[in-house]
């Protein structure tokens, strides 16, 4: 377990994530977190990102994996942090593949294009290696994520987005499947069109070197807090490039070599 340093009591904690969680619920933002709270730390974040969960579990959630977050550079340098961050993936959030993401149901949404990896193996003892990662993965898929903020904006901190469940909302996997033996995570190349023009181009290598860098450090993050990744867990593993902010009646495809094709409409 890791040793945590709060500054916010329990019963702060406990009244920020019915906030984050009714913001969810009704489409209305709440205020960042980090400017209400200036103590606010990364072990409070988590202890309400916990209890946020615990929340959507009572009303019948069910976790099916985990996301990854601030996986390039780039947002590390904007958030002003050092390493990655992740939520949680529930079962009613996810959109049948081909399907289509209601935008009414959010508030600030945008779009990303990702590698999935599905867990064949429960990862429950540490330290876990990039060999347990490969061994542990019964295959990969492409997918979709809509990231959305509680908050009125995408200006905020590390400590924001983790209370926020990382900005989880609705994600979209692929059934055209690969071993990841069978490909290079870090070399393959995604393209992401809207209506039918290309937004961006890139290869693995933009998360953390490689997405099995992203997923090995959320195995090993998660024995920290007595969790572990699971056989049947889908891992969003994070973004290949800058994320799109879709509008009604826009259709976004990903393009992977050895993959179908795969698209998300918005209304």
């Amino acid at each position: 377990m890791i040793m945590a340093t709060y500054g916010l009591s329990t019963e702060m904690h406990e009244r920020i994530a019915q906030e984050l969680y009714e913001a969810e619920t009704t489409g209305e933002h709440v205020q960042l977190l980090s400017r209400v709270y200036p103590v606010l730390t990364t072990a409070d974040a988590y202890a309400i990102q916990q209890l946020g969960l615990e929340l959507r579990l009572a009303n019948g959630g069910r976790v099916v994996g985990r996301k990854i977050g601030i996986t390039s550079e780039g947002m590390m340098r904007m958030l002003e942090c050092s390493m990655p961050d992740f939520g949680y993936l529930l079962e009613d959030k996810l959109i049948p593949e081909g399907g289509t993401c209601k935008l009414d149901e959010l508030i600030n949404p945008f779009v990303e294009g990702e590698l999935a990896f599905i867990m064949g193996e429960d990862l429950s003892t540490g330290p876990i290696t990039e060999e347990d990662i490969m061994r542990a993965t019964s295959y990969v898929v492409p997918c979709f994520e809509v990231c959305d903020t509680r908050f009125h904006d995408w200006t905020f901190t590390v400590r924001d987005t983790i209370a926020d469940d990382a900005s989880a909302a609705r994600f979209m996997i692929s059934s055209s499947t690969r071993e990841l033996n069978e490909i290079e995570p870090s070399a393959i190349s995604m393209t992401l069109e809207k209506n039918g023009e290309v937004v961006g181009t890139a290869t693995g290598a933009e998360v953390m070197g490689s997405p099995v860098n992203s997923v090995l450090w959320l195995a090993n993050k998660l024995l920290e807090f007595g969790d572990c990744l699971r056989a049947g867990d889908i891992v969003l593993s994070g973004s290949f490039m800058q994320a799109d902010f879709p509008q009604v009646g826009d259709e976004y495809t990903i393009t992977m070599k050895g993959f179908t094709p795969l698209s998300m409409s918005f209304a």
